[in-house]
């Protein structure tokens, strides 16, 4: 791990300007004897960028600037055009978004090694982000393993244009193309739909793999990140062992995702309860659950893994408490796409099975493309009324009823009657079946609340209990719980307060060199989240890289571009299942609100928006009053070394 507040250097706004009559004087000493910012950064002190100090990266000699002419006269950069200047960037959370950002970086991208210096804070011990802290028994990825984690980088060696992202390079990668965290496809996962435990142990084997926590300061919690405007900085105020620091990163990255601040249900009486209280996000796994009577709020993905694993302890007498039905299902056949006969809803991979996955990548590739081929093909069923919606529906419903052994009155409370994918389909392994068993009962009165020793409903139950199990979720509103404070100082937990918005869940307006993996609108009701990811780490890159190499001082989505957006991703929801007739976390746990947490289209059409920067969608701010400034001295870096090829171009 880095050591704990290591700096990069002195803070960037410690630089040793002074201003005399009307002129800024820097004592830095040019390498070059090239005067290259020094009346740009007269003219921002000019504008009254006030005590912040410009950090340049040009050196430059002592000098005088005229600050009557600063704006009208930008002097020669004597440099190579697209010459990269090296961006602090400060990534928040160590789970899988900033990982995986990290290992690009490093690995799918190597010149961003001489572009980035990166700081990971994490506020835990370890790495892991959901897979940390969501360990209540049955936890398990809703997602076939061998898609959840894992999809090959398109690194396939091509000869680029020397001018393309102003690299000049013939990818051939010392290590194999094939792995990927996205970037570590796993051949050895036990089955089709994996625990968490297994997917945490397999994240941090993974880390140490490829080194990716050089970069990781844990037990380093974020409690505010403020804009500068002068310098154009983030300042991100860290914590450790209760003593506070200061960090300073041109570009902020927030990769905490959404399934991590859990929350208590806003039920009366729930602090006066006097037996166990747990919830599914902070486990206790000393306490023995075994002869106890338990309650079990709520029937999210957590509630329905949970039930199952308790029913089935010793002298348990379960009840779960559900406002409503949801789909249960297995969305697609593992044995089948094995080849097997079985019906298991979550088989075991053989050894066999796992060691052809070790040896041949291509058969393991084809068998992961088979997986990703049919989730992408299913975003038809999130279309209401379509054809694919009906069959799934009752193909679903079918499946449910079997489980049920068709019991008319479970039928009847278990499976729902809106539109399919309204919430989130989980596979619920055990889930519908423990309602069979005599020590499982089910109550969809509301909870009116909850006394020393019981649980009371609408419809006048007292139901005595030991434990209280809320598996009642996480905080989705997308506010991160420390103060963001962008330009004029507006504050992003107010601005997310209502109705969170965000540009193609990236990034957000009057918060420059913001960026986000998983912000609102995110891909995260079709399709792997993983997948979604990856593109957006590859988005944040060209970012960067373009902030680095054109001279660009900060970089925000216009409001008016995020505006229209959301008006039309509302209008593509109305014909989505999203939008239907559940109570969902997509729509803040209403039943009639905007989507504020899905994409309004497919993974694929993610993809293709995400695949190049649009420049239009932004306000960008140069460091130069000149947005040309980055064309140098006239010279592309790669034609100054005269072993290049400089014809590379002309067609064969």
């Amino acid at each position: 791990m880095s050591p704990i507040f290591a700096s990069n250097g002195t803070s960037p706004l410690q630089d040793d300007h002074q201003e005399e009559n009307g002129h800024v004087t820097t004592n830095e000493t040019s390498e070059n004897g090239i005067d290259s910012l020094s009346r740009y950064q007269g003219y921002q002190e000019a504008q009254g960028s006030g005590p912040d100090k410009v950090t340049s990266i040009f050196s430059h000699s002592t000098t005088k600037v005229d600050l009557s002419t600063a704006y009208t006269s930008v002097p020669l950069n004597n440099q190579p055009s697209f010459k990269a200047r090296k961006l602090r960037t400060i990534i928040i959370g160590a789970g899988y978004s900033g990982l995986t950002l990290a290992h690009k970086l490093r690995y799918q991208h190597p010149e961003m090694e001489d572009i980035v210096t990166c700081k990971i804070f994490e506020a835990r011990s370890e790495i892991g982000g959901t897979w940390l802290v969501n360990t209540y028994p049955g936890v398990q990825c809703d997602v076939p393993a061998h898609i959840y984690v894992g999809f090959l980088p398109d690194l396939r060696s091509r000869t680029a244009s020397p001018y393309e992202n102003t690299e000049t390079y013939v990818i051939t990668p010392s290590y194999p193309i094939y792995q990927a965290f996205p970037f570590d496809p796993n051949p050895s996962w036990s089955k089709f739909y994996v625990s968490g435990p297994e997917i945490h142990d397999y994240m941090k084997q993974t880390v140490k793999k490829w080194n990716l926590d050089r970069d990781v300061q844990l037990n380093m919690k974020v409690i505010g990140a403020y804009w500068q405007e002068g310098p154009g900085l983030w300042k991100v105020i860290v914590e450790h062992n209760g003593v506070k620091a200061e960090e300073y990163a041109e570009i902020l990255i927030s990769g905490q995702g959404f399934l991590n601040a859990w929350k208590w249900p806003d039920i009366n009486g729930l602090e006066s309860f006097k037996g166990k209280k747990v919830h599914s996000a902070a486990w206790d796994h000393s306490y023995d659950y075994s002869g106890k009577r338990i309650a079990v709020i709520g029937n999210g993905s957590s509630g329905i893994q949970i039930l199952p694993q308790l029913a089935q302890l010793d002298g348990t007498d379960v009840t779960s408490f559900q406002r409503g039905p949801t789909w249960v299902i297995s969305r697609m056949s593992a044995a089948m796409l094995l080849g097997r006969d079985d019906i298991s809803p979550n088989p075991e991979y053989t050894e066999d099975e796992k060691r052809r996955f070790s040896v041949d990548p291509k058969y393991h590739n084809e068998y992961r493309k088979q997986l990703v081929h049919r989730i992408n093909k299913a975003f038809k069923v999130f279309v209401k009324g379509s054809p694919a919606n009906l069959e799934a529906t009752e193909f679903a419903t079918r499946q449910m009823s079997n489980k049920l052994n068709n019991d008319p009155e479970l039928c009847k409370k278990l499976i729902p009657t809106w539109e399919l994918g309204c919430r989130r389909v989980t596979p619920g392994e055990g889930y519908l079946e423990s309602f069979l068993r005599s020590n499982v009962h089910l109550t969809q009165s509301p909870i009116t609340h909850i006394t020393e020793e019981a649980v009371h409903t609408a419809d006048g139950q007292k139901l005595e209990v030991d434990v209280v199990v809320c598996a009642t979720g996480f905080d989705v509103s997308h506010c991160p719980h420390y103060p963001v404070i962008g330009r004029d100082q507006a504050s992003l937990a107010q601005k997310w307060a209502e109705e969170p918005e965000s540009y193609l869940s990236l990034a957000c307006p009057q918060f420059p060199n913001y960026f986000i993996f998983t912000g609102p609108n995110a891909v995260v009701g079709h399709g792997s989240l993983m997948e979604g990811l990856g593109w957006a780490a590859e988005y944040m890159i060209k970012w960067i890289k373009k902030i680095s190499t054109e001279d660009i001082k900060s970089t925000a989505p216009k409001q008016e571009v995020v505006d229209e957006f959301v008006t039309y991703g509302d209008q593509v929801h109305k014909s989505l299942t999203w939008t239907g007739g559940c109570r969902s976390w997509y729509k803040k746990g209403r039943v009639d609100g905007r989507v504020t947490a899905a994409f309004a289209g497919s993974a694929l059409l993610f993809k293709e928006l995400v695949s190049e920067i649009r420049g239009e969608d932004f306000e960008i701010q140069y460091r130069s009053p000149n947005r040309f400034r980055f064309m140098g001295n006239g010279f592309t870096e790669y034609e100054l070394d005269d072993t290049n090829d400089l014809a590379w171009y002309i067609e064969k």
